[in-house]
């Protein structure tokens, strides 16, 4: 069977009833594209805390054609969660995307036609107004320019931004492990290993006031302590 065009993947964790508000318009703008798609919602959880999010998105793809659930007990966190999604989808091109709202869902298809009309291997979003606030603002600002110190990534900015765009080529040819945040960083590295090309599209990123932040301080040490692992073990 051909694969599907794109593969839109959200990661959905803890999003409770608020994740229609993503799916729900994205299947419908998916449908209107009139590419072939999937979407791809991963649900995956951690079996000792309550989190309705898995029976709400397996209630949404059932009877709708071409939407693809992961729900499995969670082994890491959002690294995990993100390769859970590209493993299981199938598309040419795979686009992700946080299911908290923060980025329009218009986004997967604005990405995909960028990534299809170039021939970029890897894109990703570059927050050019963000409204989620002064804290979020500074320990990305400080977590980019300490990136782009330790890796020479000049050039590139917002190593976290999302949508993430990776072609089926250059994802079967990275080597992704991260279980945690810096995978969206990995994406990159692996990237500039292969000598993929790497493209940034403008976006706005939203205010998110459903839920507090999964970036907490534990998330920063993490960060750093992954960069500096990265770097002396590529030294």
């Amino acid at each position: 069977m051909s694969r599907p065009d794109v593969s839109a993947i959200v990661l959905c964790y803890r999003a409770g009833d608020d994740i229609k508000l993503v799916i729900g318009p994205l299947y419908e703008q998916l449908r209107a594209s009139g590419h072939s798609h999937e979407l791809v919602l991963v649900a995956n959880y951690w079996p000792d805390q309550a989190d309705p999010t898995p029976d709400i998105v397996k209630a949404f793809a059932d009877g709708r054609e071409g939407v693809v659930v992961v729900s499995e007990p969670k082994q890491g966190g959002m690294g995990w969660d993100l390769r859970s999604g590209l493993a299981a989808a199938s598309g040419e091109i795979m686009i992700a995307l946080d299911g908290d709202s923060q980025n329009p869902t218009e986004d997967v298809l604005k990405m995909y036609h960028l990534m299809q009309e170039s021939g970029t291997q890897v894109m990703k979003g570059l927050r050019i107004a963000r409204y989620d606030g002064l804290y979020r603002r500074f320990v990305s600002t400080g977590y980019n320019f300490l990136f782009r110190a330790l890796f020479g990534t000049t050039g590139l900015w917002d190593i976290n931004g999302k949508p993430k765009g990776i072609s089926r080529p250059a994802y079967e040819a990275m080597n992704l492990r991260s279980d945690d945040w810096f995978v969206d960083a990995e994406i990159i590295l692996e990237a500039r290993r292969l000598a993929l090309t790497v493209g940034e599209m403008p976006v706005v990123f939203r205010r998110n006031d459903s839920r507090p932040s999964f970036v907490r301080p534990a998330a920063v040490v993490e960060f750093l302590r992954n960069m500096f692992a990265r770097r002396v073990g590529r030294s």
